[in-house]
């Protein structure tokens, strides 16, 4: 579900401040009024947020070679260095 950005009429809100971020389906109309204060307000745009997708696994070394730090877990539970 995308995040819209909506900004009040009246700049700044004593409420609402610069805006505020609302979840809704793309399919939903647009809010016209601000939930908390009732002002009129208008939707800026969508804040998406993209994922890098790895194509496989990253072995101990690939990982070292991209500047990862690596840790194994010792058998007391804790986490050492590689």
């Amino acid at each position: 579900m995308p995040i819209h950005h909506y900004a009040p009429a009246l700049l700044p809100c004593k409420l609402c401040g610069e805006g505020f971020d609302h979840h809704q389906a793309a399919t939903d109309p647009a809010l016209t009024t601000c939930p908390t204060c009732g002002q009129t307000v208008t939707r800026i745009g969508i804040q998406t947020s993209h994922t890098p997708k790895l194509l496989h696994p990253l072995s101990v070394s690939e990982a070292k070679n991209l500047g990862f730090t690596v840790f194994k877990k010792t058998s007391a539970g804790e986490f050492e260095r590689q």
